[in-house]
């Protein structure tokens, strides 16, 4: 089912006066529309962090990022709980 397909499967709840109060659509329907939204967060987060990295790149290249030794790094990272 695509979005637009799962958007047309929308059926509302109105009050008294017409107005929408609730919607309502079926389980495939949710599903569609859970999976898109995940896939977008992730296509955004992935943007992120090739931004951070290109960021990153260009300060290093311009001598401005502090480096430490590999060695070093994962005595950090194993003292912290991370390795």
């Amino acid at each position: 089912m695509t979005l637009t397909e799962a958007l047309g499967t929308v059926r509302y709840v109105v009050d008294a006066r017409g107005e929408k109060t609730d919607a309502i659509l079926p389980v495939e329907a949710w599903k569609t529309l859970v999976t898109t939204w995940e896939k977008t967060l992730q296509l955004l987060e992935d943007q992120d962090d090739r931004a951070l990295l290109r960021t990153w790149l260009e300060q290093r290249a311009a001598g401005k990022v502090d480096m430490m030794p590999l060695e070093e790094l994962e005595r950090d990272l194993e003292a912290d709980g991370f390795l």
